[in-house]
């Protein structure tokens, strides 16, 4: 893989992605590409989505990257999209090879262990369990 990201998207008739301003006078893309990602000790990576005030709190997490929800239209619904850039057509599990029938059986089948897992879990959860008491039972 050359290059992937996830990013985050606001579900409106345009789908732009989530833009924040921050104190100082800063601006945060709701997307992170692999060079920004934290790795655990496994090299595995966990996304954790959140809003502003809850950054601190999820950027304390080892090996968890902060995505943030959007600051101007906090409720509207997102969507989060996995982008990647293969370099070698050999990889089996690419996304690419998935099946156009919309399954996560098919998806799973081919991406094996790069098939992304999610769950939706309370913060305090995550900070107190990790990554894995939030995905207890999603694999």
């Amino acid at each position: 893989m050359q290059y992937w990201s996830l990013c985050n998207y606001l579900v409106t008739s345009q789908v732009p992605l989530v833009v924040n301003q921050l104190p100082g006078g800063g601006v945060d893309y709701g997307c992170r590409y692999d060079s920004q990602v934290a790795l655990d000790w496994r090299g595995d990576y966990t996304f954790v989505v959140g809003t502003e005030a809850q950054r601190a709190a999820i950027e304390r997490i080892p090996g968890a990257t902060f995505l943030p929800f959007s600051t101007a239209q906090p409720t509207t619904t997102s969507v989060l999209l996995l982008r990647d850039m293969l370099v070698n057509p050999g990889f089996a599990e690419a996304i690419q090879n998935v099946p156009e029938d919309a399954s996560a059986a098919s998806a799973a089948a081919v991406m094996g262990p790069y098939y992304p897992c999610a769950a939706i879990c309370p913060l305090t959860t995550l900070t107190s369990g990790g990554p894995a008491a939030c995905l207890a039972g999603t694999r």
